[in-house]
């Protein structure tokens, strides 16, 4: 299993309250990386929301930001397993859900699919969320299928480069 994904399930066990142990330091965000991402998206969103991006705070977003891995290899295993846990959430399978059809993802140990299914126990979309933060291109892709804007998601970006720096209406 690829190191990031690793990293990603620690990230979500630790965010649950699971004891996990963090052997290697955070590594500093590629600002300029997410920059290239947003630059990838279309620059009208047709599903723009203000209010979508008022209800969130810098501090609700950056965290994700700051941590997500820029490692796109991981990516189609984190979708499978990101499906697995949406189809649950829809179909109101819980954990027994996810704990039945996360052997379909050949690229989990029993022990990462252990922790999936403990984390779906304890809080199904709290689990989710931190698997789709997990991605930086999964987590910019999904805020702007919620309803950002290019803009604001630079401006995130650019709040994390220069924590102090207000968001303002119309800036960019």
């Amino acid at each position: 299993m690829p190191a990031p994904l690793r990293l990603g399930i620690a990230i979500a066990m630790l965010a649950l309250g699971a004891p996990t142990a963090r052997a290697d330091p955070i590594r500093p965000q590629c600002w300029d990386c997410l920059d290239k991402l947003i630059m990838q998206l279309p620059a009208d969103n047709p599903n723009e929301d203000p209010a979508y991006e008022q209800g969130l705070t810098p501090g609700s977003v950056l965290p994700a930001l700051m941590q997500c891995s820029l490692d796109d290899s991981e990516i189609p295993t984190l979708q499978q397993v990101i499906g697995i846990f949406t189809d649950a959430a829809v179909n109101r399978g819980g954990a027994a859900y996810v704990r039945d059809h996360l052997p379909e993802v050949a690229k989990l140990s029993a022990e990462d699919r252990a922790k999936l299914v403990d984390g779906a126990t304890q809080d199904l979309e709290t689990t989710l969320r931190h698997l789709v933060d997990h991605n930086c291109r999964l987590l910019l892709q999904s805020h702007f299928d919620e309803g950002a804007g290019r803009n604001w998601l630079l401006h995130m970006v650019e709040l994390g480069r220069v924590p102090e720096r207000p968001y303002q209406e119309g800036s960019r």
